[in-house]
């Protein structure tokens, strides 16, 4: 049985409150606003965490449960410092990205895909599409590479939605390539650079990335595996939806960063 411990419980039922909110929070975004995304799955998990941690700040009458509820908050304590810095430092890096516009005339532009809804682009990508016709149009000489392949349920490349959606808004088709074969950011720019090579049989470009702003750091980060040199201008997204974006950035990043740790270990 579980009993009140000063300070300590006063803590715990803060925590145990401030998860319950959390999980409310996720589950109404989740159910009427979003669906479920990385980021109110991410809510959630942290509201659940929360709960969690905050159980292990009571006492019992039984000692050996007082110990593993010791070792628990523990555990969860240096997981939860873990967490916040790793956070914070992510967050940082991908926020001073957010501004990237490097005013800058190259010979090969490449815009990541970002979806599609049947054979339209999704909002997302409208806005990277909308920002290549800025630069296009300001850099004749400019080719553009429009890079994504097929996804879950479609019956046409995110290429070509990209490609038909340039030409419509007033770009020669001569100055679209398409990049089909991709289905991650890392594939999206490994891909453009065989493509590249393959026709031009030249040595490896200076490309400019157009991507979301939230996107930019982590799609720099991959482009300097394949590109001497990289460059960036970032879409805007809206601020309403951008905690969506920046949590699931954090866990992407994380994802990268295990994937390049992976590599230094099994070279």
């Amino acid at each position: 049985m579980l009993v009140r411990r000063n300070l300590n419980s006063k803590i715990g039922l803060g925590l145990v409150s401030i998860g319950v909110g959390f999980v409310m929070i996720g589950m109404v975004l989740a159910f009427n606003v979003f669906g479920i995304t990385f980021g109110t799955f991410s809510l959630i998990t942290s509201g659940l965490f929360l709960v969690l941690y905050g159980m292990t700040f009571g006492t019992s009458v039984n000692k050996n449960l007082n110990y593993k509820l010791l070792l628990l908050n523990r555990i969860l304590s240096l997981l939860l410092v873990i967490g916040l810095v790793s956070f914070i430092w992510i967050e940082t890096l991908v926020f001073q990205s957010l501004k990237s516009n490097d005013n800058v005339r190259v010979n090969y532009v490449v815009v990541l895909g970002a979806g599609i809804q049947g054979e339209e682009p999704s909002i997302t990508l409208k806005r990277r599409l909308d920002k290549s016709i800025e630069y296009l149009n300001a850099n004749p000489n400019a080719t553009i590479i429009a890079s994504g392949g097929f996804g879950k349920q479609v019956i046409i490349t995110e290429a070509e939605v990209m490609k038909r959606y340039l030409i419509v808004h007033g770009i020669s088709e001569s100055r679209v390539l398409k990049e089909e074969n991709s289905t991650t950011s890392d594939e999206n720019l490994r891909y453009t650079r065989l493509l590249l090579t393959q026709l031009y049989g030249a040595e490896v470009p200076t490309i400019l990335i157009i991507t979301s702003d939230y996107h930019m750091f982590r799609a720099k980060h991959i482009a300097y595996r394949y590109y001497p040199v990289v460059y960036g201008i970032s879409s805007e997204t809206p601020r309403a939806i951008m905690i969506n974006y920046a949590i699931r950035e954090y866990l992407a990043v994380l994802k990268m960063l295990a994937f390049e740790v992976s590599r230094i270990v099994y070279w």
